[in-house]
């Protein structure tokens, strides 16, 4: 088997709605495509995919977690506190970035995540 990539990364979510506002509207990445009776939700994040499901699978919800780069995480976490976003981590710092831990409203773990070098994926 030669895996060649992430295709999407899947939250189970209890509330669609509230979850499409917390990603679409506080961290401001664009839903694109919402199927399935509202069931499915997918958020397009180059080069991947954010896919939410209610009542797929046998996942439950809370269970993931997902790194999403940003150009400055101090500016992104202004915003998240600005949204009333409780931080789960102080400002995190590695010799190779800088990181910020927060939650979706199915406590789904979210990395808000800055390469030193600038460099994504």
């Amino acid at each position: 088997m030669n895996i060649l990539g992430i295709d999407f990364t899947y939250f189970a979510v209890s509330d669609m709605q509230k979850s499409i506002e917390f990603y679409r509207d506080v961290l401001g990445i664009p839903l694109a495509c919402l199927v399935h009776d509202g069931k499915w939700a997918e958020f397009e994040i180059n080069p991947g995919t954010l896919a939410l499901g209610q009542g797929f699978g046998p996942t439950q919800p809370g269970g993931g977690t997902v790194a999403f780069a940003v150009e400055d995480v101090k500016a992104a976490i202004e915003e998240l506190e600005q949204a009333g976003i409780k931080l789960h981590s102080p400002l995190g710092e590695s010799p190779v970035c800088y990181w910020v831990v927060v939650q979706d409203p199915d406590r789904n773990g979210i990395i808000i995540h800055q390469r030193k070098d600038k460099t994504v994926g």
